[in-house]
């Protein structure tokens, strides 16, 4: 391929294919089963540390669920590949009224299931209704709450959501008890996919395992933590695409031998290259030549659980604000970051420049924390996703924090039980998290991470005020978005104020992909879709 290793790389690759070597040798049971794909198959082969959490839309709030998640399922409307403008998927066309409370799709008529069945409004009105259904526990329940009459459904009094009409197999109408300008992109993300009732219905909560959907690939096995394989749905609208017959996505893969994989021509594409292997890529043309780059809509943070001690106490929090030096992270992340001042990340409309944070000030921390009767320091946990790029960024906090006297006690936990443990009251003191947008506003950080009506949804830090709640009710429904973004702010000044979080960094995405890979995008909202990605021939 035209890459020469370092000794130290050669070194590695060679105890990983000798391991390999030894582990066919030895037949290891463990192993998933050949896979079985055509000779000639367009495959592409990507890895995680980390099992994909779910495939239900119903029940995925992650970005890895998502990445499969739109590859399976359709939704009315999408987002370009590499941007955020809203574009038709099943809709073919779609209006709304002038106050923002009706807005009507009409759908393509050749759209399928996987299993051949045609789609329809129904499916569109089921999969919304069964996020609304508690019994699902659905995260992405909030979007959807302003359609008139979810109330009644969600209580079953009644059988249906009144505010969803479908006067035929190709319209749907949503009727919402008050404006909301920006309903249509709450359409595009996965929790409104299109669900046939019938297969749901005879899987239950096993759903995931067994999921159909009308997107450009269908799922073909998944066995627990060590490989999820996705096949071209031969019944997609869009043909010619999808040009890729499989994704093959292996689980259970370190970044550090996700590197090594890639590396020795195993893996097409690594969506996070090591700290440690990113100056080297950068240094050589042959290997900076295959990097996508891109902004993302995202923001990184340490969550501080307001109803936890010690983080009950403001000056607490702040003092941690002031106490970790975000440069060094962002050198930690060789460069691939923007120091974070707010909740909002600079990419996303209503941002403000002037924004101005916490400066790394430890003397500052020092006083906050003597006020607080807290001198001496405290010890604390941070959970966190287990992965070594998240793990070196924590060492740095800790080490920033302990001549403060304040002990870290650094917890790394795997993916989905990470996500479940933080939306416990009680659980998890302090967490390293990230989120990136669902849809390009203000309140989709604002009042999806830091209203009182998200705790243990997606309000990790049970934080609450309300003057802010107040902000965010007053901008919802307006649609003059100059006021709109002067009302968010507004509250999101007083977040800064109040410090639930450490705002840490806007992340700068950098993914390298093989050379026979092609059309291979990063959206800055969304995780990479596969549709239009393709390979040309190279070595197996």
């Amino acid at each position: 391929m035209g890459r020469r290793l370092k000794p130290a790389r050669i070194r590695a690759l060679l105890v990983y294919a000798i391991a390999l070597a030894i582990a066919s040798a030895v037949g290891c049971g463990g192993g998933p089963p050949p896979l079985n794909l055509p000779p000639h198959a367009m495959v592409i082969r990507l890895a995680d540390a980390d099992d994909v959490p779910t495939l239900d839309p119903a029940a995925g709030y992650d970005t890895v669920s998502w990445t499969f998640e739109q590859a399976i399922f359709d939704t009315l409307v999408r987002y370009g590949d590499g941007n955020i403008e809203l574009e038709p998927d099943i809709a073919t066309a779609w209006e709304s009224s002038p106050d923002a409370t009706t807005f009507t799709f009409h759908l393509r008529t050749d759209a399928r299931f996987s299993d051949g069945r045609s789609v329809t409004s129904e499916d569109f009105r089921y999969g919304i209704e069964r996020v609304l259904n508690p019994a699902t526990r659905s995260r992405g329940m909030e979007y959807y709450r302003g359609i008139a009459g979810s109330a009644d459904f969600a209580a079953h009094r009644k059988p249906h959501v009144s505010g969803i009409d479908t006067p035929d197999n190709s319209t749907i109408v949503f009727h919402l008890g008050a404006p909301d300008p920006i309903f249509a992109h709450k359409l595009a993300m996965p929790f409104a996919s299109a669900i046939p009732r019938d297969v749901a219905e005879k899987w239950g909560d096993d759903f995931s395992r067994h999921v159909v959907g009308s997107g450009a690939f269908m799922l073909r096995d998944w066995i627990g933590g060590q490989r999820l394989v996705l096949v071209k749905n031969p019944y997609y609208f869009a043909k010619p695409l999808p040009h890729l017959d499989a994704i093959v996505e292996s689980v259970g893969v370190s970044q550090e031998l996700q590197w090594l994989r890639f590396d020795a021509g195993q893996i097409d594409a690594v969506v996070d290259i090591p700290p440690a292997e990113f100056p080297y890529v950068m240094k050589t043309p042959a290997l900076r030549k295959l990097t996508l780059a891109k902004t993302t809509v995202t923001t990184r943070y340490l969550g501080m659980n307001c109803r936890m001690w010690p983080f009950t106490d403001l000056r607490v929090r702040r003092a941690l604000s002031y106490a970790i030096d975000r440069h060094k992270l962002i050198a930690i992340l060789n460069g691939r970051g923007i120091v974070a001042r707010g909740v909002m990340p600079p990419n996303l409309p209503g941002y403000d420049p002037d924004l101005k944070g916490y400066d790394y000030d430890p003397a500052k921390a020092r006083a906050l924390l003597e006020e607080a009767h807290l001198a001496r320091g405290f010890e604390f946990e941070i959970w966190m996703r287990a992965d070594q790029t998240i793990l070196m960024l924590a060492q740095s906090i800790q080490q920033d924090l302990a001549p403060l006297g304040i002990r870290a006690k650094l917890k790394p936990v795997a993916w989905g039980p990470f996500l479940e443990a933080i939306r416990q009251p009680h659980t998890v003191q302090s967490f390293m998290q990230g989120w990136e947008a669902d849809f390009p506003d203000p309140e989709n950080f604002l009042g999806a991470l830091l209203s009182r009506a998200q705790w243990g949804s997606n309000n990790d830090s049970f934080y609450s005020n309300p003057e802010v709640e107040q902000l965010l009710r007053e901008a919802e429904p307006v649609a003059d978005m100059k006021k709109r973004y002067a009302l968010y702010d507004q509250a999101e000044k007083i977040v800064v104020a109040d410090a639930p979080w450490v705002f840490l960094y806007y992340p700068v995405t950098y993914i390298i992909r093989q050379p026979w890979v092609h059309d291979y995008v990063i959206n800055p909202m969304r995780p990479t879709r596969f549709e239009r990605v393709w390979l040309s021939p190279h070595p197996d």
